[in-house]
């Protein structure tokens, strides 16, 4: 048992004991047009031809916006919706001490 701790601690020892390497980063780009590799010109065609047209500058496209606007519109609504008491809601503190949301 004893000799087994010595062995690990000695393989220990030896792993910590070797220094870390590391490299430069070197930044290399992906597009031929800024000097990346030529052969991926043609993989970035048909990537780009597949995602389709997309916007044309200067039109701009609203999304739908109908069901949030519905949703918001209650939102101030404190006594109305299902299960609703009538009362404002109450916030009940560890000690027991009750204080209102909208005093």
């Amino acid at each position: 048992m004893m000799m087994r701790m010595i062995m690990i601690a000695v393989g220990l020892a030896a792993a910590t004991a070797v220094p870390a390497t590391s490299g430069q980063l070197v930044y290399q780009p992906t597009n031929p047009t800024f000097g990346g590799n030529p052969l991926n010109g043609t993989f970035l065609l048909s990537t780009a031809q597949t995602q389709g047209a997309g916007v044309k500058s200067g039109q701009q496209q609203t999304p739908d916006l109908s069901g949030l606007n519905s949703a918001l519109s209650n939102l101030g609504n404190l006594n109305e919706g299902s299960g609703s008491s009538g009362s404002s809601p109450v916030i009940v503190i560890e000690n027991g001490s009750q204080v209102p949301t909208n005093p």
